[in-house]
């Protein structure tokens, strides 16, 4: 029924609101590429892409 399936498809809807699908496909594939999201990369690091909204880096 409609009203056991209710609370899933507000957590969906919270989840999305925080997080738009892009963001989490970059953040997704930047660990894919066994990189980190850094707003700064480390000296030895480069960057490799963007993560979260292009507002961090992706660091490999």
């Amino acid at each position: 029924t409609v009203d056991s399936h209710l609370p899933q498809m507000i957590l969906v809807i919270l989840v999305l609101g925080t997080f738009t699908m892009g963001d989490l496909y970059d953040s997704l594939e930047c660990h894919n590429h066994h990189g980190h999201c850094r707003r700064i990369c480390f000296h030895n690091e480069r960057s490799i892409g963007t993560c979260t909204n292009r507002r961090q880096l992706c660091c490999k």
